[in-house]
């Protein structure tokens, strides 16, 4: 039934559910929960190109505040840490 030319997106289904979507459906299907992935993608297309104005030249160099734990910031957190590490 799902496939490479299937795009499941996901959006407003509550921190336990998103999660929970995305991890089961991800293998079968394209997916994306915006609120996850897309909120991190432009936060750290942000940071990104932000760098060149700070004298901190990488990600790992900066310290960063998260406030709560709902889907945007563990998005993002988890994007960003990702990003550190590469």
């Amino acid at each position: 039934k799902y496939g490479p030319n299937v795009l499941l997106q996901f959006e407003d289904f509550g921190n336990q559910n998103a999660f929970r979507l995305l991890e089961r459906y991800r293998q079968r299907a394209n997916c994306f929960n915006d609120d996850i992935q897309g909120t991190a993608a432009v936060v750290l297309a942000g940071l990104i190109a932000s760098l060149p104005l700070t004298n901190k030249q990488n990600l790992d160099q900066h310290t960063y505040l998260f406030y709560g734990a709902g889907e945007a910031g563990l998005g993002i957190a988890e994007l960003l840490a990702s990003a550190i590490q590469q």
